[in-house]
């Protein structure tokens, strides 16, 4: 089980605190393991590492977890700047899948220029991954937006996957210039990734 909360003061600091950083104190909730079920007082169980690919760092950072003192089954606190499951940045993540659809050259000019910018290496082939994700999750995506944006006008049905993922794509840019917040609404309404379906990340 994942939980995405906000780092406030930055990727630098959170980093440069590592194993100090304030994280949120543990949870007092119903544990998530269905053959638990019960109200607990979630336990600090320690951190783990992973990888984390961006513009600002390149290496590992620290997760929180938690433990259901019942059962043992785990929470895993996930900074807002990260997508579960995922190395790159999330804002890294969909610039690309967006610049891959609204291109105007080549798709290695597209991969080239991004990677210039953004002092990253991003290949063609995970490129076509997360658009391969993507597409398979337009209707998920476009469930969520209808929850997150009131009265939102989405792509008509009929139009071909791709005219309708750059559809969705404007309206995600025009209503969240920062990404994060939009990956956090988005988080918030559905409990998935934008390139998930599995429902198990939570927000904080």
């Amino acid at each position: 089980m994942k939980y995405i909360f906000n780092v406030h003061e930055g990727i630098h600091e959170y980093i440069k605190l590592g194993r100090n950083y304030p994280f949120p104190p543990p949870p007092t909730k119903r544990c998530h393991n269905p053959k638990c079920n019960k109200l607990v007082s979630f336990r600090k169980h320690g951190f783990y590492e992973r990888y984390y690919y961006s513009k600002e760092y390149k290496g590992k950072i620290v997760i929180r977890r938690y433990i259901c003192p019942l059962c043992g089954c785990t929470i895993s606190y996930i900074p807002n700047f990260c997508l579960p499951g995922f190395i790159n940045a999330v804002n890294h993540i969909f610039e690309y899948i967006y610049n891959l659809f609204y291109r105007k050259g080549s798709i290695n000019s597209v991969i080239n220029q991004l990677n210039l910018k953004n002092n990253v290496q991003f290949s063609r082939q995970i490129l076509y991954h997360y658009r391969k994700k993507f597409i398979k999750n337009l209707n998920t995506i476009q469930s969520g937006l209808r929850q997150i944006i009131h009265k939102v006008k989405l792509p008509d049905e009929t139009l071909g996957n791709t005219e309708k993922a750059r559809n969705v794509l404007a309206i995600v840019v025009r209503e969240f210039p920062n990404i994060q917040l939009f990956s956090q609404k988005y988080y918030q309404a559905t409990a998935k990734t934008f390139l998930e379906t599995s429902n198990n990340v939570f927000v904080l």
